[in-house]
């Protein structure tokens, strides 16, 4: 929220502690983005391009919901997705161990 810019390949990566069908919206968010689903596999389930939707009252912002239960969600710039050339069943890769909030 209230980001002015990300970086070329910057994102941000939410964990959760399951699987679960998540849905995102654009709460004071300034900037348009992907959102990338990924199972517990780290299998991409579906991006959804996200825009702004400033002065829109929380009830009526547009949600962006995960196709399947999903575990990660990745959020990039939009078109940053297509622009490489993934696709659903891509999989997410991660470097370290990543621990959810909370645990």
């Amino acid at each position: 929220m209230y980001r002015a810019k990300l970086g070329a390949n910057e994102g941000m990566l939410f964990v959760f502690k399951r699987a679960q069908p998540l849905s995102f919206w654009m709460k004071n968010t300034l900037i348009p983005l992907d959102l990338a689903y990924f199972d517990e596999n780290g299998i991409l389930l579906n991006v959804l391009q996200m825009d702004p939707e400033p002065g829109v009252p929380d009830h009526k912002l547009k949600a962006y919901p995960s196709s399947a239960p999903a575990l990660y969600a990745l959020e990039m710039n939009k078109g940053w997705f297509k622009k490489r050339g993934i696709r659903k069943k891509a999989r997410l890769v991660l470097s370290r161990k990543v621990i959810a909030a909370g645990d």
